[in-house]
């Protein structure tokens, strides 16, 4: 078992929810979990009050702290940004080549690599993750090893993970305050990257899949095909608007909406029985008020068919939804929703399932509740780190402190150049903090 104790940390707008992980044999290991409320402190997943954020942020990393033990020693916790200011694009870089006729050197490979980390920072001033897809050398097909072919030149392909320098130095500065004395702020990194992780399968993403985590306030969408992520994109829409429609449909309050929706919910409305009633209680003492549980689902079901039909819009951007041989992943909290993985089949015609994270707990306390969509992001935000440490440890050392990929031990600044395995298998750019602050980086 590793020694390191990895803190996810999935920031949401109705939630903090956090976990404490380690490695055991290959396989995750959670030991404690936390969660508090930010309702009213996020607004589509961007902070609007940062000090009630970073009190939530607080009360989770202290919920960890009562159950880790070491006390006396440094963990550190890695943490996700999401909002629709998050923009994924595509970056292509070309070099030419001096002789055509010599192979394509690991050296040339990097200078291209280079190339492309600054032009992509010249126009983007914060940049999360800079994620090489694929290369071409000359009128060769598109490989992921380039080494060794001959050509008059190569073009590299990059996905590029932009934020809102604004956004990201507001959490920056919401993380750094809720630290606490022996738990510290680590890396930093866009939530489905994570959350696929420990969701998504490697044949999923070889043969096509969309990871879709339905939040509170927003929704990720993110395509993979051939094991590379091809599109996402963050949508102003999750659950709190399937509780403003019941709230004006059913003439109820907001508290009241959130309640039905949680408890008596179902995406598909031909499952209720047409008697079924829910009463709800009166303000200030007056008589109840009887609410139909299948009219619940008709205006669940209505919003759920139209986020069902966004993600056949997104899908159909980037390639044939037939091509999909791995379906859609629904994760999140609204992925709690009843019936929600079979409307959506039902609609875009795209088998679909709900992920749950892949995690065991030798903690008996909470091995049920981790079996749960809604902690999708924060376990992933675990095994991502565990992912590449274990490519640092099998000899692909990052050698700068840009170039560091998210959640890697310090290495004491080695001198050995990243191997091709680190340029194509990982996640190149991550921010926490600048050359002055070394403090976003693990320490096992």
């Amino acid at each position: 078992m590793r020694d390191n104790l990895i803190i996810g940390l999935d920031i949401g707008s109705s939630h903090v929810r956090a976990v404490a992980g380690r490695q055991n044999n290959g396989q995750l290991d959670i030991i404690a979990t936390g969660k508090s409320n930010t309702s009213g402190y996020l607004l589509h997943g961007n902070i609007v009050n940062i000090n009630k954020t970073s009190q939530a942020i607080s009360d989770v990393i202290s919920q960890i702290e009562t159950v880790i033990s070491g006390k006396n020693k440094d963990y550190y916790f890695s943490s996700n940004l999401s909002g629709n200011h998050i923009n994924v694009f595509l970056h292509t870089s070309t070099k030419l080549r001096k002789n055509s006729n010599e192979a394509v050197s690991e050296k040339e490979i990097l200078e291209l690599n280079e190339e492309a980390k600054k032009a992509i920072a010249e126009k983007n001033p914060c940049v999360l993750h800079r994620l090489p897809i694929g290369f071409r050398v000359g009128s060769l097909p598109e490989t992921m090893e380039p080494v060794g072919q001959i050509g008059d030149r190569i073009e590299g392909d990059f996905m590029v993970v932009t934020a809102s320098l604004d956004k990201f130095e507001l959490l920056k500065k919401a993380l750094r305050a809720a630290e606490s004395e022996h738990i510290k702020g680590g890396n930093l990194y866009f939530s489905p990257l994570a959350t696929s992780s420990t969701i998504l399968s490697s044949e999923e993403k070889q043969e096509g899949v969309v990871l879709v985590d339905i939040g509170s306030g927003t929704t990720e969408i993110s395509i993979y095909l051939k094991k590379r992520l091809s599109h996402a994109i963050v949508l102003n829409w999750g659950g709190d608007r399937i509780s403003e429609d019941i709230q004006i449909g059913l003439d109820i309050s907001p508290e009241h909406a959130e309640a039905l929706k949680i408890r008596f919910g179902s995406a598909l409305h031909k499952e209720i029985d047409i008697n079924e009633i829910v009463m709800i209680p009166g303000i200030a003492g007056r008589k109840p008020s009887p609410v139909s549980v299948k009219n619940l689902a008709i205006i669940i079901e209505e919003r759920v068919k139209e986020l069902a039909a966004i993600v056949l819009s997104e899908i159909s951007k980037v390639t044939d939804p037939a091509n999909l041989r791995g379906g859609i992943v629904l994760v999140g909290g609204g992925a709690q929703m009843p019936d929600i993985d079979e409307l959506f089949q039902r609609t875009i015609d795209i088998d679909t399932r709900i992920g749950l994270p892949k995690a065991d707990s030798s903690n008996a306390n909470i091995s049920d509740e981790i079996k749960d969509p809604s902690f999708a992001t924060a376990i992933g935000l675990v095994q991502v780190y565990f992912d590449q440490l274990n490519d640092v440890e099998e000899g692909e050392v990052p050698t700068t402190q840009e170039d560091q990929v998210s959640g890697t031990t310090r290495n004491g600044g080695g001198t050995k150049p990243p191997g091709i395995k680190s340029i194509f298998n990982r996640m190149v750019d991550t921010l926490m903090g600048g050359s002055e602050d070394a403090g976003g980086e693990y320490d096992a």
